[in-house]
């Protein structure tokens, strides 16, 4: 793959994410009744939440968005130093500076204050806004505490856990595997029930395996493979594969909304993959219908349109996301630049430090 290609999907990825959060934002706690009672039967089909036109991202690309900065701190202290081991504590840390930009404050000293100003992304003042962020991604980290698997921090699976996961599997789309084992790390660090941090590294290694290039229905099949390697998994299985039998159906009208309901509501993180990837394979090749149909139900539809956005901005590139949407999506910029970033992964070399990438992202 040429890096004018990784950086097409890399981008598409994050920015078709933002979008499809940004479109579900203004109807997350609506009703199914509500949302076709305001915007008619066809529901939201544009960005409604303000008068200009424009749409705006919430916590779930904010937090996406410090994923990535951890994932390439993390990335760059082992190439400074040779050595691995630190990329949890270090996005820990990433979701801390996430944590001030929502004023919210906390408790302990795992960190040094004056490293929460560190890099560019925590100076980007587009992301000190709330936008109604999940409770128990704030008290977790407000808590002073990590959790982790084997020490979980609460017994929560809400969708917080996934919705911030796709920069894990653009990080390691070499090694789907590794992106499923990390991605679950990273979601036990806010959220510690099993369906949450499985439903975390299925879609790390989901994005890995399709940033391989491979189909959309192969990659759900593989990262199964690896779900069923993992303790506690049935919840999520049955999941993904109530999608599966339902695809399978060949249903050939357009996605209703009941036809959503039938997997819940995804205020929960299996029930959010399970919407994201039923949305994703009805309409693999066109970006705005998947998206529309994953947040035109009664449920978390930010989060929903999110996840389907990152999978179909993927799979069809920054192209194949509608150009209005692109350029109405407010703060689009900072999302485009952390794509670009991601795709180039490091710059210098153990010899030879590059001095503009350890101001972007020093290696703590």
């Amino acid at each position: 793959m040429s890096f004018e290609e990784k950086l097409n999907k890399y981008q598409g990825c994050l920015l078709g994410g933002a979008v499809g959060d940004a479109l579900g934002a203004p109807i997350e706690f609506l009703s199914q009744g509500h949302i076709l009672d305001r915007f008619g039967q066809m529901g939201v089909t544009d960005y409604v939440e303000f008068g200009n036109g424009t749409g705006e991202f919430t916590d779930d690309t904010q937090m996406t968005l410090f994923t990535a900065e951890g994932l390439l701190r993390a990335k760059h202290r082992a190439m400074l130093k040779g050595i691995g081991g630190a990329l949890h504590q270090i996005t820990y840390h990433s979701y801390l500076r996430w944590l001030e930009t929502q004023h919210f404050p906390r408790q302990g000293n795992s960190i040094n204050p004056q490293q929460l100003s560190t890099g560019w992304l925590i100076n980007q003042k587009g992301l000190y806004t709330r936008r109604a962020p999940g409770n128990t991604c704030l008290l977790a980290l407000a808590s002073g505490k990590t959790g982790t698997i084997n020490k979980p921090i609460n017994d929560s699976k809400g969708c917080g856990t996934i919705m911030r996961m796709a920069p894990v599997g653009l990080t390691f789309s070499d090694d789907a595997v590794k992106a499923f084992e990390e991605g679950c790390h990273l979601s036990a660090i806010t959220h510690g029930h099993p369906s949450g941090y499985l439903s975390g590294g299925f879609f790390a290694a989901l994005i890995a395996y399709l940033t391989q290039g491979k189909s959309l229905l192969e990659s759900i099949q593989l990262c199964t493979g690896i779900l069923e390697e993992w303790e506690k998994h049935t919840e999520v299985k049955q999941a993904v594969q109530t999608v599966l039998i339902c695809h399978n159906q060949g249903i050939s009208a357009d996605l209703k909304p009941e036809d959503i309901a039938q997997f819940g509501e995804g205020w929960v993180a299996e029930e959010a993959l399970a919407i994201s990837l039923y949305c994703a394979l009805r309409y693999p090749s066109n970006f705005d219908k998947g998206v529309i149909a994953a947040i035109n139900h009664g449920g978390d539809s930010d989060s929903t349109g999110s996840l389907t956005g990152n999978i179909l901005g993927l799979i069809n590139g920054l192209g194949g996301i509608p150009e209005p949407w692109k350029q109405k999506l407010k703060y689009a910029d900072i999302v485009l630049d952390m794509g670009k970033d991601l795709a180039i992964g490091i710059k210098g070399n153990s010899y030879e430090e590059d001095e503009d990438w350890w101001e972007r992202y020093p290696g703590f």
